[in-house]
């Protein structure tokens, strides 16, 4: 398969956000960018998927991974969370939100969560409470793709995010700052955006909010009443505390850039940025909306937005069993993504997980070269349901050639050129043993493929 041809970043902040569209003169829409787009949107797409893409346009394509997934699908996912939360085992939690990733064909529900979870980032270990941080993963996939301001509100009552960050001790005279801190830093506007009077007093305004019996609860005996100023506004609590960190101008470029550096590229343009979040406010911090807007934009498309941020854990995973279309017992997965560094439920603290380069340690980098080795081997039914002799049919693997086209076309079509795939190819004429084998574990381990 040809390298797909460069396509330039536009040079102006409107064009960078203008829809992507090669009957303008944009780009190509070809596997590249399809596979590009599942990657970013899903983690990876499914056999046949980058082709189902292409029979429409980029707008039809975009549109049709903003479309909600099936009721009963999402009912039976919520049953079996349920179940599993009851058993209070971590692992088995994580496994089945990774089996969630595996089989959710929509950008707005099970990686749309992911993002939250690393930007609401709360840990298992400090709130023990399986139910607790079940419920604030439903959170996420039912009010992540709304308006900012709810999910916002919804989080500072999450019973979770309370026990994780001590606001269920925040009282009346004895306030704790913890949560109203990192709303302020992590959740809303950055460094350099608040006073530490704007933290004492919106602690203030959190008083009261507290857990009974596993839910939210507000004990008025505990509230702190009276006016607090905030940024220098009055506000009396919590709800008032959320809509003027909302409305802060800080808050929208802030979100955006985060985003940004999630969907888009490690490092955004300023003034794309601002441009981004000027008309963002105009729909009300809609999630659905920005998503749509990135994943659409000639900027997402742009050659320096491919293959420029590196792979989680999960998407490392993730992306591996959707290319192959395989079925495996999510547990060892669950397993694999945790020796990466990317325990789900557990980030490392309250700023989230390290991601990048962070990703591509010594320790990391073995790990997932051991993962590519069992997925190539085929170990612990890691290839269950895989439809390889559809995918990769016999015929075509005797020799390296047909081999390496037709993995790259699964895993990284239009990414290597002519050079690099001959370069695989005479590896392969060279290497022992089952060809198709030897070559799902190479270019599991090209360097490319560890990026999205």
């Amino acid at each position: 398969m040809p390298r797909s041809e460069r396509v330039h970043f536009p040079a102006d902040p409107a064009s960078a956000l203008e829809a992507y569209d090669p009957a303008r003169g944009h780009g190509p829409w070809d596997a590249a960018h399809a596979a590009h787009l599942l990657r970013r949107a899903l983690g990876g797409g499914r056999p046949g998927q980058v082709q189902e893409l292409l029979q429409g346009s980029v707008h039809e394509a975009v549109e049709q991974l903003l479309q909600p997934t099936a009721t009963e699908r999402a009912k039976t996912w919520m049953r079996t969370g349920a179940a599993l939360a009851a058993q209070s085992d971590r692992a088995a939690l994580a496994s089945w939100w990774l089996m969630k990733m595996l089989q959710d064909d929509c950008a707005l529900g099970s990686r749309l969560a992911l993002f939250w979870h690393d930007h609401f980032a709360t840990t298992w270990s400090k709130v023990e409470r399986a139910e607790q941080m079940l419920a604030q993963h439903h959170l996420f996939t039912e009010l992540g793709a709304g308006r900012f301001h709810p999910l916002l509100s919804a989080v500072l009552k999450d019973p979770a995010m309370l026990r994780f960050l001590d606001g269920d001790s925040n009282r009346r005279g004895l306030p704790n700052e913890n949560l109203a801190r990192e709303l302020l830093e992590l959740f809303t506007l950055g460094v350099g955006h608040y006073s530490e009077g704007d933290i004492r007093q919106g602690a203030r305004a959190l008083t009261g909010r507290t857990v009974r019996r596993g839910v939210y609860h507000f004990e008025a005996l505990h509230f702190e009443a009276g006016d607090k100023s905030v940024f220098g506004q009055t506000i009396a609590d919590g709800d008032d505390l959320a809509q003027r960190a909302v409305e802060h101008g800080a808050c929208a470029p802030f979100l955006a850039r985060k985003l940004w550096r999630f969907y888009v590229s490690p490092d955004p343009p300023l003034e794309v940025i601002e441009l981004l979040a000027h008309r963002w406010r105009e729909h009300d911090l809609e999630v659905a909306w920005l998503l749509r807007t990135l994943l659409s934009s000639r900027a997402f498309h742009a050659s320096d937005s491919i293959a420029s941020l590196v792979k989680s854990p999960v998407d490392f995973v993730v992306g591996t069993m959707r290319a192959l279309g395989a079925r495996p017992d999510p547990r060892p997965l669950q397993s694999a993504c945790a020796r990466m560094g990317q325990w789900l439920f557990e980030p490392p603290g309250v700023q989230g997980w390290n991601e990048g380069e962070a990703w591509i340690h010594p320790a990391a980098w073995l790990e997932r070269t051991r993962f590519a080795g069992q997925v190539a081997g085929g170990e612990g039914g890691l290839l269950r349901d895989a439809p390889l002799a559809r995918l990769f049919p016999r015929a075509r693997r005797q020799d390296s050639k047909p081999v390496v086209d037709d993995l790259l076309a699964a895993f990284l079509p239009g990414v290597l050129d002519a050079a690099r795939q001959q370069q695989l190819t005479v590896l392969l004429d060279n290497t022992r043993g089952s060809k198709l084998q030897q070559a799902i574990y190479a270019i599991l381990c090209l360097p490319e493929y560890h990026l999205s």
